[in-house]
């Protein structure tokens, strides 16, 4: 490639500019040439400088629309280094320009300003970088692109080490670091246009989405799979916000099971003391205490103690002292996450007895659960992808009591917990509650079952083999979707319950209510069914 020469400048984001311009200059005796902001910016702290207005004999257009679109600069950044391109310009008088540094209009900024109208986001709209960029990239076997502040160390390292030039392998990847950005500015700006035209439309015909590498995975779900967590550059939060602050590395499949569980933590919210424990994307235990904390771990570890064994435990509030003890100690669990918005001081030291549990912590958490909704669920398939809301509102489209026996306030309490639960279990699910004195715990939950009666079957049995075959009568069951027969309500009344929710919707409903009536049970329609596959 040779020496640099000619370095163009151009930048949006200033940081480190004037620094990087002046070893240019003073290390390196290399001639800037620079416009609008930039070059104002560069000749206040001492730069010398070429303006780009001087350079192509052609003024500053448009409001500053139109300053770097000419022959001189496309032409100085796209020769190549062979024979015709060298006479055109000579012939033309074009110099080469061996570097150009520039960074873009942050649209993504002005788009979030609810203060900006149209017009306003349009001018955000960058035309002379990204063409400067882009050429640059393409012509990278000549020239160096920075389109970004923190490559400024690495390109001067590079040029120390090698009399002022840098090295193909480097150009290469600054040339692909452009691109990828174009991919997400272009994408950016396509789906901002797209709702213009339709605000309306929930799926366009297009998805735009890019993403980048937060950290690399051990393997995937199974040994023999490479795997990598990506984060939506687009969206306002995600799991990345999650700070972890001991433990070794999220896996991949810890990142399936604490996504189910954050959701979950965000579903409940912070208003009563929770504890949910997960394994293997499902519920393995939940309750709730309107007083503390402990009391709701014990009880959500009483459900099903054998598989919460290595399980993610997740809290809606700062996890205190008593429960990390109660966990970690006396019934020295091991386990593989937990998350909570935040610890006390004694909690972590307990906590960080074990060296290899991950902990996640998020302050404020539930003031961004609509960030964390506010893009579509994605799911791949084969050579395709699934998009869908998220289901993130009430659980309860309608409250319908069915049969001639109603619920009390705390049963309706309960079913709902229930129901919640059983949302956040894969379809099919049921889940058996009860209440105590000071809250609601799960008894039973049944998950991932091809019929209703078989999952209820399945969670009547986990109850039992867990000590909960008392503590079944007189308790209630949420179950995803309505029973198609009645041979999975019969298996719930006889296991003791005393009351059932699902959303109803089957031709042969009338049959449950008939079979409801008859066993002295309530069976309550909600509506909205709850699927989770």
């Amino acid at each position: 490639m040779g020496k640099i020469k000619r370095v163009l400048i151009s930048v949006f984001d200033k940081e480190g500019v004037v620094d990087f311009a002046k070893t240019l200059q003073q290390e390196f005796g290399i001639d800037i040439l620079s416009t609008g902001g930039t070059a104002r910016k560069l000749v206040e702290a001492g730069i010398n400088i070429i303006k780009v207005s001087d350079y192509t004999q052609s003024p500053e257009m448009f409001d500053g629309r139109v300053k770097t679109l000419h022959p001189k600069i496309e032409g100085g950044i796209l020769m190549r280094d062979i024979e015709k391109d060298k006479k055109d310009a000579e012939k033309y008088g074009v110099p080469p320009i061996d570097m150009v540094v520039c960074n873009l209009y942050p649209f993504w900024d002005a788009i979030a300003n609810p203060e900006n109208d149209l017009d306003a986001n349009l001018e955000m709209i960058d035309i002379g970088g990204p063409t400067m960029i882009r050429a640059a990239a393409k012509s990278y076997k000549r020239v160096t692109v920075i389109a970004d502040p923190t490559q400024y160390d690495i390109v001067l390292d590079e040029m120390r080490k090698n009399n002022g030039e840098t090295t193909l392998e480097t150009r290469q990847q600054l040339a692909k670091h452009v691109f990828e950005t174009m991919a997400v500015y272009d994408g950016t700006i396509a789906e901002f246009l797209g709702k213009q035209v339709n605000p309306d439309l929930k799926m366009p015909d297009f998805l735009f989405r890019a993403y980048n590498k937060v950290q690399d995975c051990r393997y995937g779900e199974n040994w023999e799979q490479e795997a990598a967590f990506y984060r939506d550059v687009s969206a306002p939060i995600g799991l990345d916000s999650f700070k972890q602050i001991w433990g070794k590395a999220i896996s991949f499949n810890n990142y399936l099971d604490v996504d189910s569980c954050v959701q979950v933590l965000l579903d409940f919210g912070p208003k009563n003391y929770l504890c949910a424990i997960f394994k293997h994307t499902s519920p393995n235990g939940v309750a709730i205490d309107i007083k503390s904390q402990l009391e709701a771990t014990k009880h959500a570890l009483s459900c099903d103690p054998l598989s919460a064994f290595g399980g993610i435990y997740g809290f809606n509030k700062i996890v205190e002292k008593d429960t990390a003890n109660f966990l970690i100690n006396e019934k020295k669990m091991f386990v593989e996450v937990i998350i909570a918005p935040g610890y006390s001081e004694e909690s972590l030291k307990i906590l960080k007895q074990k060296e290899n549990m991950r902990i996640l912590f998020m302050e404020n958490m539930f003031e961004k659960k609509e960030d964390f909704y506010s893009r579509p669920e994605l799911r791949s398939t084969l050579g395709g992808m699934l998009v869908q809301a998220y289901d993130h509102k009430s659980i309860i489209k309608e409250w319908q009591v069915k049969t001639a026996k109603n619920v009390t306030d705390s049963e309706k309490f309960a079913l709902i917990f229930a129901y919640r639960v059983c949302k956040w279990a894969k379809s099919n699910s049921a889940v058996f509650a009860k209440e105590y004195d000071t809250g609601v715990y799960t008894l039973g939950i049944g998950a991932g079952q091809q019929s209703r009666v078989h999952v209820v079957k399945l969670a009547v049995q986990k109850a039992d083999e867990f000590g909960h075959t008392d503590a079944m009568k007189g308790s209630v069951m949420g179950t995803d979707s309505f029973f198609p027969f009645p041979d999975g309500l019969i298996a719930a009344a006889e296991a003791g319950a005393k009351a059932i929710l699902h959303p109803g919707g089957s031709i042969r409903d009338q049959l449950s209510i008939d079979e409801a009536n008859k066993r002295e049970i309530a069976l309550v329609f909600c509506g909205k069914r709850v699927f989770r596959h």
